[in-house]
């Protein structure tokens, strides 16, 4: 298989890097695009300290889960200072906007032309770099982009090869103010998107190999991260496993994203939610998938018949993530509904075993609680 990732630069103060890196690109005015906890955590001002003298414009209003409206208020924006690059600080969140905000103020349409058409993004998008400050979306190397109509509706796509960020910028100093739910929540979504890539049935031994090394680096670190967030060390190797996950990202994903998306319709935190189906869909392709699951268990460094099911289970625990999704305060819903929904995901289409209905409605009831 074909894919593509950004220029990577991940180490400790490679922030300093950004004002070269936008000169290479040509961006001499970008918009710096991020959201207002990372103003007060004092993360975006790293940034800015980093620009010194060079000209950009800000918008620090992104929201916590990508909207319609919040691309189209960056995008305004975009035009209104007259920018002609845009840099991502933030998460998932910020990322997955200006990949969608960059496809808009290129072609002068309105996001409505690409949101769920990503077929429509097919020219060459101004520039776009990446910094991270969770260590868990992928999104800073990944082409994806998935945008809520509402932030409690579920998200649609947004995004082609066009997408793919110029540059991602991975310092690990940015991450060491997340705290600690974020930290637990994000890291288990980079070592699902290892888990999942890894397992997908498109084939790319490359992406396999990093992909692997992910795994690793995510299930021996997270837990650090999450106790002591000032740990410089695991939070490089978060950034690691995380650039590992966006890299698997492009084999695609399975049925841990399909729950993790049918149950996106209420602003719940999406890396918590995979954290609670990852046990689930782990257990069912350890039947369907069982090689490739050995070979996990390998990476994690399980010894005998300890299962790779009940090692994520475990860690769970140790984070203390919620067990279902009504621990974790989800309302009532229309299960029949989710069951369908997840059933039909298109995250479904590269798993390495298409999960039947009644496989799938068990997940959801379990899933679920």
């Amino acid at each position: 298989m074909e894919f593509q990732l950004p220029k990577i630069i991940l180490d400790h103060g490679a922030i300093k890097r950004l004002p070269a890196e936008l000169a290479l690109l040509g961006v001499k005015r970008p918009l710096l695009a991020t959201d207002s906890g990372l103003v007060a955590a004092g993360v975006f001002s790293q940034v800015t300290d980093a620009m010194a003298s060079n000209k950009f414009a800000t918008y620090t209003e992104v929201p916590e889960n990508p909207t319609v409206e919040g691309c189209e208020n960056t995008a305004a924006i975009y035009v209104q200072q007259q920018c002609d690059g845009i840099v991502a600080i933030g998460g998932g969140s910020v990322i997955d906007t200006v990949k969608a905000v960059a496809a808009m103020v290129t072609s002068g349409r309105p996001l409505s032309d690409f949101h769920g058409k990503p077929q429509n993004i097919n020219f060459p998008l101004v520039p776009i770099v990446t910094i991270p400050t969770t260590s868990g979306s992928g999104s800073e190397v990944s082409p994806g982009a998935g945008i809520h109509p509402t932030a409690t509706t579920r998200s649609v796509g947004a995004a082609s090869r066009f997408s793919i960020p110029k540059v991602a910028i991975c310092d690990p100093e940015l991450t060491l103010s997340l705290p600690p739910r974020l930290t637990a929540g994000t890291g288990v979504d980079a070592l699902a998107h290892c888990v999942e890539g890894f397992l997908s049935k498109n084939h790319s031994p490359y992406v396999d190999i990093i992909a692997l090394d992910g795994i690793a680096r995510a299930f021996n670190n997270v837990e650090t991260a999450y106790r002591d967030g000032t740990n410089k060390r695991a939070r490089a190797e978060m950034q690691l496993a995380s650039v590992a996950g966006g890299t698997a990202i492009h084999k695609g994903l399975g049925p841990v994203h399909a729950l993790a998306g049918t149950f996106g319709d209420r602003g719940f935190h999406h890396g918590t939610m995979v954290a609670i189906a990852l046990p689930l869909c782990t257990r069912l392709a350890e039947q369907h998938a069982p090689e490739k699951m050995k070979l996990i268990a390998t990476a994690l460094g399980l010894s005998g018949g300890d299962r790779v099911s009940d090692a994520f289970a475990a860690l769970n625990e140790r984070l203390d993530m919620p067990k279902n999704m009504r621990d974790y305060g989800y309302g009532d819903g229309d299960i029949e509904e989710m069951i369908d929904d997840a059933h039909g995901s298109h995250f479904n289409a590269s798993s390495p075993f298409m999960p039947t209905r009644d496989e799938m409605a068990a997940l959801v009831r379990e899933f679920y609680g």
